[in-house]
């Protein structure tokens, strides 16, 4: 892969994967993988399903493109769906391509009429690859450290235009804030005129175990963020704005054209991604599984001492390792790992791996993981230098 540029800042491990299917992955050797990351967490419902290749190739046989004076009722229809799981019921989308274009075009949808200063996030949040959600820059973002006990007496909630909330990714290290802080925080804002923007980008699609992340919460934004998931692989985002945000949006002033923007086949792919969701019941087989790998996980922290937190929800699970001075237990247990074709990648510089399988994720799977990391885990002492 000499004239790929490789910039993401992980090591490239495996630079011949041919196919895949669900949870696996095979290269050129004909050795199998294991994939708990879904991709970058992106395959919500497995690698190469069968319902979703088959909608792109009926899709892509109509029409995949649509100009700017002309739409598909396939987008409609995605619509719709998205405006009924959000619970955004009247409202509009608008169908873009990525996770962070998401998160972007709904700050600058506010940016366009409020008269505000400031946009308000928690500071481990993880908004944005570029733009005004991605810079941060402190004369526009108030980042709200919750972690080390920041007061929100000290929030000027009279000068945020909006609450950007991430409800646990937390830049991948998956910290989910207290309900009672964020509540307090949202209500807030929205008594003092402000609006809620839902970064539902890691933590929508049903990966927490509900359809979205602030469902754990107890309300409904204003505006959600949707990728990741939505397109199970295919680049595929929305935005869905409520009709509170549409009053105020004058799109006489407010213009955003991008080429590939409420394409069809992107909002056909999603449509499908949620009737597969609902008809399988995944949002309860998220939930159980969860259970089962974070229960599995306790067990062997309670066991062998090597593990300091197992945290999460649903399918979107972080295990922290006690930190050392001589070495670092995420590293080599991720290196066995691998060794075992068990993909999980460590979140560089923490001793953390996050785990994030596909929600159809089979119970061998899950039993293969948990025998080889339970293995790993007891013969630490001969895999470490003395």
């Amino acid at each position: 892969m000499k004239n790929i540029l490789i910039s993401t800042g992980h090591e490239l491990k495996y630079p011949d994967i041919i196919r895949a299917e669900n949870c696996t992955l095979h290269d050129s050797s004909g050795n199998i993988y294991l994939d708990l990351e879904s991709g970058v967490w992106c395959t919500s419902i497995g690698h190469s399903n069968p319902r979703i290749t088959e909608i792109i190739k009926e899709q892509s046989g109509k029409i995949m493109h649509t100009g700017y004076c002309y739409l598909n009722p396939a987008v409609e229809k995605a619509a719709v769906r998205l405006l009924g799981i959000t619970g955004i019921n009247e409202g509009r989308c608008v169908f873009l391509n990525s996770g962070s274009e998401a998160v972007e075009f709904s700050v600058k949808a506010v940016n366009s009429f409020s008269d505000r200063p400031y946009f308000l996030t928690m500071k481990d949040s993880y908004l944005s690859a570029y733009g005004i959600s991605g810079q941060r820059n402190p004369e526009e973002w108030i980042a709200f450290d919750w972690i080390n006990n920041d007061r929100i007496e000290d929030i000027p909630f009279d000068k945020i235009a909006a609450f950007v909330f991430e409800p646990g990714s937390s830049s991948g290290l998956v910290r989910f804030p207290p309900l009672d802080l964020i509540r307090s925080i949202a209500d807030k804002v929205r008594s003092a005129g402000g609006l809620i923007i839902g970064n539902e980008i890691t933590t929508g699609m049903a990966r927490t175990g509900e359809w979205f992340g602030y469902n754990h919460y107890g309300f409904i934004p204003d505006i959600a963020a949707i990728g990741k998931g939505l397109g199970n692989g295919y680049p595929v985002s929305c935005a869905v704005i409520s009709e509170k945000v549409l009053r105020r949006l004058d799109l006489n002033v407010f213009h955003y054209g991008q080429s590939h923007q409420n394409d069809p086949l992107g909002a056909a792919v999603a449509c499908e991604v949620i009737d597969v969701i609902e008809e399988n019941n995944l949002l309860l087989k998220c939930r159980q599984d969860g259970d089962l790998i974070r229960s599995a996980l306790n067990k062997m922290k309670e066991k062998y001492g090597i593990i300091s937190e197992v945290r999460g929800k649903g399918l979107m699970i972080a295990v922290e390792f006690e930190n050392n001075t001589s070495f670092s237990y995420a590293e080599k247990i991720n290196r066995e790992l691998l060794k075992n074709n068990i993909i999980l990648v460590k979140r560089p510089g923490y001793e953390i791996f996050r785990i994030d399988p596909a929600l159809t994720i089979e119970r061998k799977d899950i039993d293969y993981f948990l025998s080889a990391m339970e293995r790993i885990i007891s013969n630490m002492k001969i895999l470490l230098p003395d």
